[in-house]
C-alpha cells in the first residue's frame, strides 16, 4: 500500500488538474450563449456546490482511511448498488475524458494542422495514457508534480499578456435567473472536480493537520480559472460565443510581441500538457472502476477495453464537432448531477452512519 500512496501536495496537483478540466477552451463560450457576462457568477455558483465534496471526502476519509471506496460501499449498501454506482463512475469519467481529447483535438486541429490528424492524435495521446494507467496512480502523480510549474506559469502568462489587448469592465445583470439555472445545469457535467478523490480515498496520505494544504490547491485553482473567465469576458463582451478556446483566444491581437515572435506558443504547451494529465488522471479513474466492476481482470484488460472503447466511440459518438456541444448540454448534465451532487451526499451519510456507531459502541 506505501508503494501506492500520493503525498498531499501531489494530491492537490491532480485536484488542480481536474478544476482545469473542460473548462477553459470550449466551456465559457458555451455559457455566454446562455447567460453572457453573468456566465461569472454561474461559475462561482457551480465550484461552490463542488466545493462542499472536498469537506465531504476529507470526513470519509477520517473515518476510513486505509479502505477502498468499493469496500465501504460494499460493507453499507451492499454489492449490487455498489456495482451500479461503480458503472455510473465508469460513465462519468470516460465521458469526461472523451471530452477532454475532442475539445483539445479540435483546438489544435484549427491552429496547427488545419486538417484532419485523428489517427496521429491517437497514437500521440493513447499509449501515454495506457502507460499511466498501468503504472498507476504514484508514478504519473510524480510527472505532474515535475510539470506543475510549467503549466501553472504557462497559465499565469496567458492571462497577463491578455492584459496588453483592449479589454473593458463585462456586463453584469443581463440575464434572467430562468436563464442562469439552464446555465448551471448545462455545464454541471463540466464539474465534478472532487470525484477522483473518492475513487482513491485509500491512496492518499494526509496526516494530522495537514487538511488546509488541500483548500489551498482547490481555492488557487478556482481563482485561476475564474479570474480567466473574467478578463475572457471583458475582452470579448459582445462576441464572446464565437472563440470556443478561451484560454488561447486571450492571446489573440497579441500574439506578435516586439522580436519574441507568436506566443500562442505558450498557450498551445499548456493546453497540451494539461490535457495529457487529465486524460491520465480520468483514464486511471476508468481502470479502477472497471477493475472493482470485474475483479478477476486485471488492468491491461481494463486499458485495452478503454482504448478500444475510446476510438470506437470518438467516430460514432463524437466525430462531429457539433455531437460534443449538444452531449454536454443535454444528457450528460443527469450523469453528472449524480456522481456530483447525490454521491458525495450518499458518503456523507455513510461517514455520519460510522461515527455515530462507534458513539454508540464507546456508550
Amino acid at each position: 500500500m506505501k508503494n501506492t500512496q500520493i503525498s498531499l501536495r501531489q494530491c492537490g496537483i491532480i485536484i488542480a488538474m481536474c478544476i482545469f478540466a473542460n473548462k477553459i477552451l470550449l466551456m465559457p463560450s458555451l455559457m455566454f450563449e446562455n447567460s453572457k457576462s453573468d456566465s461569472i457568477f454561474v461559475l462561482i455558483f457551480l465550484f461552490a456546490l463542488d466545493f462542499i465534496a472536498l469537506p465531504i471526502f476529507l470526513r470519509l476519509k477520517k473515518h476510513y482511511p486505509t479502505e477502498r471506496l468499493y469496500d465501504i460501499l460494499k460493507d453499507k449498501i451492499g454489492v449490487f448498488v455498489t456495482k451500479l454506482i461503480f458503472i455510473l463512475l465508469i460513465v462519468f469519467f470516460f465521458f469526461k475524458c472523451l471530452l477532454v481529447f475532442s475539445v483539445t483535438y479540435v483546438y489544435f486541429k484549427n491552429q496547427i494542422y488545419h486538417d484532419e490528424f485523428i489517427f496521429l492524435a491517437f497514437i500521440s495521446f493513447l499509449p501515454v495514457i495506457s502507460h499511466a494507467a498501468i503504472v498507476g496512480i504514484r508514478a504519473f502523480s510524480r510527472t505532474m508534480e515535475l510539470f506543475f510549474f510549467f503549466v501553472i506559469a504557462g497559465f499565469i502568462v496567458c492571462l497577463c499578456i491578455s492584459l496588453f489587448t483592449p479589454i473593458s469592465m463585462p456586463y453584469f445583470f443581463t440575464t434572467t435567473a430562468k436563464d442562469f439555472f439552464t446555465s448551471t445545469y448545462n455545464h454541471i457535467f463540466s464539474f465534478g472536480d472532487f470525484a477522483f478523490l473518492f475513487l482513491v480515498i485509500d491512496r492518499i496520505k494526509i496526516s494530522d493537520g495537514e487538511e488546509k494544504s488541500i483548500y489551498k490547491y482547490a481555492f488557487f485553482s478556482m481563482l485561476l480559472v475564474l479570474i480567466l473567465y473574467i478578463l475572457f469576458f471583458a475582452k470579448y463582451q459582445i462576441t464572446a460565443f464565437m472563440h470556443n478556446n478561451a484560454l488561447a483566444d486571450m492571446l489573440v491581437f497579441s500574439v506578435q510581441f516586439n522580436a519574441i515572435g507568436r506566443l500562442d506558443i505558450i498557450a498551445m504547451i499548456t493546453i497540451m500538457l494539461m490535457t495529457v494529465f487529465q486524460m491520465e488522471i480520468f483514464s486511471f479513474a476508468f481502470c479502477e472502476c472497471f477493475q472493482s466492476i470485474f475483479p478477476l481482470l486485471n488492468r491491461a484488460y481494463a486499458i485495452v477495453f478503454f482504448d478500444i472503447l475510446f476510438c470506437v466511440l470518438y467516430y460514432v459518438f463524437v466525430g462531429k464537432y457539433e455531437n460534443v456541444v449538444s452531449s454536454v448540454v443535454s444528457w450528460l448534465p443527469v450523469l453528472g448531477m449524480i456522481v456530483s451532487y447525490l454521491l458525495p451526499i450518499l458518503f456523507w451519510i455513510i461517514s455520519y452512519q460510522k461515527r455515530r456507531g462507534k458513539i454508540e459502541k464507546t456508550d
